[in-house]
């Protein structure tokens, strides 16, 4: 079949590497973006994780001794009955020692109180 002058458009083969190409683009971006997502996710924890620590503080000033759950920390945290972390774990506080229920998220130590 021959080409006329005044036809216009791209071959198979032209079309054929552009998916090519995109293809290539999108399996180097997904995951990335999901490194990206677990990333934030982990940093958010831990500033849930280092507010909670702070109103631990407060309860520890105000009563002399660290907070049993963090729950008993309502007076101190607008959200501290329903505080959950970005990536679906849940807040544990023991001891002064706030604990995420996802392994890599990691816990808290408490900052010492100051005499």
């Amino acid at each position: 079949m021959r080409r006329t002058r005044n036809q216009k458009g791209f071959t198979i083969m032209e079309l054929m590497i552009v998916i090519v190409i995109i293809g290539i683009l999108i399996a180097i971006a997904i995951p990335a973006y999901n490194n990206f997502i677990a990333t934030a996710q982990k940093r958010a924890c831990q500033s849930n994780m280092r507010t909670i620590l702070s109103a631990d503080g407060l309860y520890y000033a105000e009563n002399n001794r660290h907070a049993a759950a963090v729950a008993d920390l309502a007076p101190y945290m607008v959200n501290a009955a329903s505080i959950t972390c970005p990536g679906g774990g849940t807040y544990t506080l023991a001891a002064g020692v706030v604990t995420c229920s996802i392994a890599d998220h990691g816990t808290m130590p408490p900052t010492p109180p100051t005499p």
